[in-house]
């Protein structure tokens, strides 16, 4: 019976989840009217945009193909309708990117869209008219017929303009406003920068492993204050000055240099010599990230200052909560064994080091082989 029972739970469950299709979860999307265009970043769960929408899998993390591209422009320009004194403005799809977690699995992720509209005239009134997923809602509602309609409350864009916040859902998907409302000033321009720069590194996984070795490299004892002062500055810089995008390959590489310097197989000198040039090379592959994002379509020294800022916050916070985790083991080997404790730490450092060496080379080779 007991088996029986189950089987027929599984059946119902499995059949439920068949008819609810897939996943809805609300589009967050941000409008910013800068000095010379509009810019609207929309980002959803990207399970349906890799099924229903842009019908292509695996999904690319960046550098879609101009197919894919042109579908998803197509599809944003029928359901984000923005208008400027009652004039249709004509958006181009700017950037596109689809971010996974190593925890999600299968098409799990966000998409990420920026696209680029005309700058508008100050003092004029921006409207629009914002139906996300409404074909496949209408489709849904129909082969749900007079049952609830599965993930209901997830066909809704929450749209964020200055200071400004619309709930745009079925029934109530028209927003007006002054254009003033969403131009924001050189300091809020500032922090939009600045947290593009630490999204960079928070969204970028494959520069995880990289900052782990070099938090395994830092720890237990902290490097000197003169050495990371010119750490940062590199990981700065290279934030600065980076424009085109590096290949992924170059930030596996950056991975094998910092777990290489973790490992202490060259030597002292020859660890120093390898984080510095993993940290500028992260730094540039960061900055190349965080630049189509920045609130400009020429973003200057002040705005490229600014997201430097933040890649290097997040990357000190990273460095800081990895240094954290190996000090806390070292403790707990001393309770364990306080006369061999540095001895088992430096072999289990070592042994870190080349697992974090090993991940770095598979990505390595894998993005070669793309």
């Amino acid at each position: 019976m007991i088996p029986l029972a189950w089987l027929i739970l599984a059946s119902s469950s499995f059949a439920q989840h068949e008819h609810c299709g897939y996943p809805i979860e609300p589009v967050h999307a941000e409008l910013r009217v800068e000095p010379d265009r509009v810019v609207v970043d929309a980002e959803g769960e990207s399970t349906i945009w890799i099924e229903e929408i842009l019908a292509v899998n695996p999904l690319p993390p960046t550098q879609w193909p101009p197919a894919i591209l042109s579908r998803a422009e197509n599809y944003v320009g029928a359901h984000f309708r923005l208008s400027a004194d009652g004039v249709r403005l004509k958006g181009r799809l700017a950037e596109a990117s689809f971010v996974q977690r190593p925890w999600q699995v299968y098409e799990q992720g966000r998409v990420r869209l920026r696209v680029i509209y005309p700058p508008v005239e100050p003092g004029s009134k921006l409207s629009g008219e914002v139906d996300f997923y409404e074909d496949y809602r209408l489709a849904s509602s129909a082969e749900a017929g007079k049952g609830p309609l599965p993930y209901a409350e997830g066909y809704k864009t929450l749209l964020h303009a200055g200071s400004r916040r619309f709930e745009l859902k079925p029934g109530a998907v028209a927003f007006e406003m002054d254009s003033a409302e969403a131009r924001p000033g050189a300091a809020a321009r500032g922090l939009v920068a600045f947290r593009e720069g630490a999204l960079a590194v928070l969204k970028t996984s494959s520069s995880w492993p990289a900052l782990a070795a070099l938090a395994l490299l830092l720890s237990p004892l902290p490097p000197s204050r003169r050495r990371a002062v010119m750490g940062l500055l590199i990981l700065a810089a290279g934030v600065c000055v980076s424009v085109l995008p590096l290949p992924r390959v170059a930030v596996w590489a950056a991975g094998l240099a910092a777990a290489a310097a973790a490992g202490g197989w060259l030597g002292r000198k020859a660890s120093e010599v390898l984080a510095i040039s993993a940290l500028g090379v992260l730094g540039a592959f960061w900055g190349a990230e965080a630049w189509p994002w920045l609130p400009s379509a020429a973003p200057g020294a002040g705005l490229r200052a600014a997201a430097a800022m933040g890649t290097t916050a997040a990357v000190a916070l990273a460095l800081a909560a990895g240094g954290a985790a190996v000090r806390a083991e070292l403790r707990r080997l001393k309770i364990v064994s306080e006369s061999h404790s540095a001895e088992i730490f430096e072999r289990r450092r070592r042994l870190a080091a080349t697992a974090l060496f090993l991940v770095c080379l598979l990505g390595a080779a894998q993005g070669a082989g793309r």
